[in-house]
């Protein structure tokens, strides 16, 4: 008990004496001053007024002073006196201060708003429920004769009259197809259509068959203004390869890059969404033919493909929806149009209800499967070459397992040097051995006494 009134005997003192000074210690400071009173009132000390405060005493009402350290005060509690003592001690945080000047004639700041103001703000619509929404950028890809074009009309055809899509109910809007390969075909497969669905043309659906590059500014502001006239909110390109055809390059991850960001300003000029028509490369394992920006920068891709007869769509990437896919089949028409003296051949889409759908899409391929595929090409070129005798008979090539192993690390690295990944140096030799002993074990390779065949 002695140290603290000890302790608060000191405390008072050093207040009074800052209180009568002119002038603040050295050294000291008035955060210093404000912390010894703010220790001071947690453990119940008033100190004295200053001179100044004795001076604006003087003309209010005469009260009895109250004394310091009153007698029936206790000691503070061990508690208070250490929040106290921590509180006084921990200094004061100061965030950066700016320590660059804005440039001279900046006078707009960005517009904000708080969560809640989302409420009032545009928010997501689906134009085809779990497949995509109005507004956005979607890649629509495939091998050649997989049924793109097929499927896509179909999709139109539903999108235009507010009809369910495979089973996915669409929010009704009009469309411009700008239809730039095939376009004789493109007009026979639309005349099929409305055929098959039993009306005389599909209302809504308005077709620009004139070249117009996606990559253009002025092209995409001429198709803008197209949308807006006839009040569509959906925006085909068939296809994006027809459309940049000498302009961009499909390969340049910036060309690419920058063509899309003119379809999103077309997207905002609008508010459509709109989708883009690609081929795959030579494997369609590999996704959309091209650079990179055209699989990162759309909001939705879309595959289709086949599998033996079976062909089916799969959502390859979307936003806020939950894996969407499904199988179709394609089905010959003929039908007789009025001002035609022969009848019309062409195809429209069936979708394929769950019950008759194959058990199950096909799977991407690993990149152990990848290489054992560039493997087998590797090894069948190379054992058919071996097998050409000097009279250029074809007879059953082979050779040794060593020799095999060096032309697959051959087609290895000419895959790495062409860019593409799991083909590096650090692990070929893994890889090598790996591809080649699950060709042997799938029975496409067969290894007798060293020597290595394929099967006949």
């Amino acid at each position: 008990m002695a140290a603290i009134l000890d302790w608060q005997r000191n405390l008072r003192k050093e207040l009074e004496a800052d209180n009568q000074a002119t002038e603040r210690p050295p050294g000291s400071s008035d955060s210093d001053h404000m912390a010894k009173l703010v220790v001071a009132q947690a453990v119940g000390l008033h100190p004295e007024p200053s001179t100044k405060e004795d001076e604006q005493a003087e003309t209010a009402p005469n009260l009895e002073a109250e004394p310091l350290l009153t007698s029936s005060m206790a000691a503070p509690a061990p508690e208070l006196e250490e929040a106290a003592l921590r509180h006084a001690s921990t200094p004061t945080l100061q965030l950066p201060v700016p320590t660059l000047p804005l440039p001279p004639g900046v006078t707009r700041g960005l517009p904000t708003h708080t969560s809640q103001d989302f409420r009032h703000l545009p928010r997501h619509v689906w134009l085809v429920r779990d497949v995509f929404h109005g507004g956005e950028i979607i890649i629509l890809w495939g091998e050649s004769q997989a049924g793109k074009t097929a499927l896509l009309l179909d999709m139109v055809a539903a999108i235009a009259s507010g009809s369910d899509w495979a089973g996915h109910p669409v929010t009704r809007t009009n469309v411009i197809y700008v239809a730039l390969e095939g376009q004789i075909g493109v007009r026979t497969r639309v005349q099929a259509l409305e055929h098959d669905r039993g009306v005389s043309h599909l209302e809504g659906i308005h077709y620009v068959f004139n070249p117009c590059n996606v990559a253009s500014e002025a092209d995409v502001n001429e198709l803008a203004l197209t949308a807006l006239k006839h009040d569509a909110k959906f925006i085909v390109i068939d296809t994006l390869s027809a459309s940049i055809a000498g302009m961009a390059e499909e390969n340049s991850n910036s060309a690419m890059a920058g063509m899309i960001a003119n379809v999103q300003r077309l997207t905002q000029m609008t508010g459509a969404a709109v989708l883009l028509v690609h081929h795959c490369g030579n494997d369609p394992k590999r996704g959309a033919r091209g650079a990179y920006a055209l699989h990162a920068n759309p909001d939705v891709s879309i595959e289709v493909g086949r599998s033996g007869e079976d062909r089916y769509w799969r959502l390859d990437k979307g936003r806020d929806g939950v894996p969407a896919s499904g199988w179709f089949k394609i089905e010959g028409v003929s039908f007789q149009q009025e001002h035609e003296t022969e009848p019309l051949k062409s195809i429209v889409v069936r979708h394929v209800e769950d019950a008759e759908a194959p058990a199950a899409l096909p799977s991407p391929k690993t990149k152990g499967q990848e290489r054992a595929d560039e493997a087998l090409k590797a090894i069948t070129l190379h054992l058919r070459m071996a097998g050409i005798g000097v009279d250029g008979e074809q007879s059953p090539g082979e050779a040794t397992h060593e020799a095999i192993s060096k032309v697959v690390a051959q087609a290895f690295k000419h895959k790495c040097d062409s860019g593409e990944e799991g083909y590096g140096s650090n692990h070929r030799a893994k890889n090598v051995r790996e591809a080649i002993q699950s060709l042997i074990d799938a029975g496409l390779l067969i290894l007798h006494e060293g020597k290595v065949r394929l099967p006949r």
